[in-house]
């Protein structure tokens, strides 16, 4: 037994070293070190695994190799995937360079945009943030499943400007009416003390999805437990305030 013991022991401190081989995110180290056996397994078959072409696809390549190629023969996907194996890692500070240049090249590009208002925001420019993501609902408000008008109602909460946040919040219900934007929009209102009229928001859209399709409701059930857990908690709000 104690031969498997050291066996796992040196799998695991060859993994620990395969992570910071190829600078994959921190969090790695957790999941290896805080979960025994499971943890270096996972990584294994999730990450390491790729090394070995005859048991699966080839390897993605590494942070190293990314900017490498960026350096060597700079164009806006390789800026881009550099950019991107940053943001994946938390590291979003070295991203913003690359993201840099990649505006350069294409001042408009509404995933650019997005990746610098993120790295803006994660690194509390908020202010920074905004107009790049003003810039995105200007040229395609519904781009990529509304994921700016989430990042802007992010970066206005941020910024301080909770009734803009708010103002953003009811646009993104107006232009897109699911349950998941509506417990956006209740969350933003709890924030802003207005208790009775996120109640009224939830049960509205409850009684939207008590008749929808079932497809729809077992698509939305996530949503679904959340809007009852807001709407306990705006009823809580509600009965405190009388």
């Amino acid at each position: 037994m104690q031969y498997l013991y050291l066996a796992q022991l040196l799998f695991t401190v060859w993994l620990l070293l395969d992570v910071y081989r190829r600078q994959e995110a921190p969090s790695w180290y957790a999941v290896i070190l805080l979960l025994p056996v499971l943890g270096a397994w996972y990584y294994f078959f999730r990450v390491k695994i790729h090394d070995f072409g005859g048991w699966a696809a080839a390897a993605p390549p590494s942070l190293e190799e990314l900017r490498l190629e960026a350096e060597q023969t700079p164009t806006l996907e390789r800026d881009l995937a550099v950019a991107e194996a940053l943001i994946d890692r938390s590291r979003h500070g070295e991203a913003i360079p690359y993201l840099e240049s990649a505006r350069r090249r294409e001042p408009d590009h509404c995933q650019v945009l997005y990746w610098l208002a993120l790295c803006r925001t994660e690194q509390g420019h908020p202010d920074e943030a905004l107009p790049l993501l003003d810039r995105i609902l200007e040229r395609e408000p519904r781009w990529s499943d509304y994921a700016a008008w989430r990042l802007l109602i992010a970066a206005r909460a941020q910024h301080g400007d909770g009734l803009g946040a708010l103002a953003a919040c009811r646009e993104l219900v107006r232009l897109a009416p699911t349950l998941q934007y509506h417990c956006l929009l209740a969350e933003r209102l709890l924030v802003e003390n207005m208790a009775g009229e996120a109640h009224a928001v939830l049960a509205q859209a409850l009684e939207s999805y008590r008749y929808s399709p079932p497809p729809i409701r077992r698509r939305h059930r996530r949503w679904f437990r959340e809007a009852r857990r807001l709407q306990r908690q705006a009823r809580k709000f509600s009965d405190a305030s009388r």
